[in-house]
């Protein structure tokens, strides 16, 4: 129990001490997000810091779920390659989210109504009663669910930290590898990175249509 308080607190740290050194550079990013030049001009000044700063930013906009990351994943890949961009966005989005998780299942909806918007919070709440994996899978891969505000629905459900782990990371791969290849060579990408794609897209976007999407419909439009 000591040691995990004493993760919690070093994380805590950790996370304001980066959040203070780079609080000049992630307020001029965040006032550019919508422009991916200006995101990726601003990006490239910094160096090899560079990485770190952008992957500071992909964590507060996780965590703050009203803060848009997808321009962000495309300026990584634009400046830093696609490899590098993909590597800096998968454990920043996919860390940062399990970090969400986390967060509601400690402090509570308190906390969480601070960090997200209470309507959404409620609706979603109350539409993932009894829910397990795939449903949370399917909300990282579908454009109808706000992604970010889903880490903190799941953090509230009965879902376990492994499941959700799971989810996470495969509902948020097609779209990270998409960003970061757009990003890294427009949409010309090269044979192996389309593979690539397909490859993770595929099965999961099959499975999506054929057995969850009628299901998530069907829930949200009772609910509605």
């Amino acid at each position: 129990m000591k040691t995990g308080w004493l993760a919690r607190v070093v994380v805590l740290i950790a996370g304001a001490a980066l959040l203070f050194w780079f609080r000049q550079p992630i307020g001029d990013l965040l006032a550019a997000a919508g422009d991916q030049a200006a995101v990726s001009a601003r990006l490239a000044q910094f160096g090899p810091v560079g990485p770190l700063l952008l992957g500071t930013i992909l964590v507060l906009q996780v965590i703050v779920a009203a803060i848009p990351g997808h321009i962000l994943m495309i300026s990584g890949g634009y400046v830093y390659g696609f490899w590098m961009g993909f590597c800096v966005s998968l454990v920043s989005t996919v860390g940062s989210s399990q970090l969400a998780f986390l967060l509601a299942r400690w402090a509570g909806r308190p906390l969480v109504e601070r960090l997200a918007p209470a309507d959404l919070l409620a609706k979603w709440n109350r539409l993932s009663t009894d829910r397990g994996l795939v449903f949370f899978l399917f909300s990282f891969m579908l454009p109808i669910f706000p992604a970010d505000v889903m880490n903190y629905v799941a953090g509230l459900s009965s879902l376990s930290s492994g499941r959700f782990f799971i989810a996470n990371l495969l509902g948020r791969l097609p779209g990270l590898i998409l960003m970061s290849a757009v990003g890294a060579y427009g949409l010309r990408l090269s044979l192996h990175l389309w593979l690539i794609i397909l490859a993770v897209a595929a099965p999961l976007t099959f499975v999506a249509w054929r057995y969850g999407l009628p299901r998530i419909r069907s829930v949200v439009s009772r609910e509605e």
